[in-house]
């Protein structure tokens, strides 16, 4: 598996419209999370048929973020190391 610069998080079709959102690493370096609701629903709240946001973190902030999701999200090594695998990104285990 080679790096990726952008992921789908969740794409959801109405029989209206849709819901997605996306994270990409721009050419900068910077996390964007980026998404659109499009349908009646958006229509209503924000009157127009479709919604698009960004929310951008700066390059600089990159490895924080990925730090406290490791945190949130796993309690021990082996936990983080099935998931890489799963994932097919490389890893190396060690201990002594």
């Amino acid at each position: 598996m080679k790096p990726i610069k952008k992921i789908i998080i969740k794409y959801e079709k109405y029989e209206d419209g849709y819901s997605e959102l996306t994270a990409n690493i721009t050419e900068k370096g910077d996390l964007v999370i980026d998404g659109c609701d499009a349908g009646e629903l958006a229509e209503e709240m924000f009157g127009d048929w479709d919604y698009e946001y960004w929310l951008t973190i700066p390059e600089k902030f990159k490895d924080t973020i990925m730090l406290h999701l490791i945190k949130d999200r796993f309690s021990s090594v082996h936990e983080i190391e099935k998931w890489l695998d799963q994932l097919e990104i490389p890893s190396e285990f060690s201990s002594y």
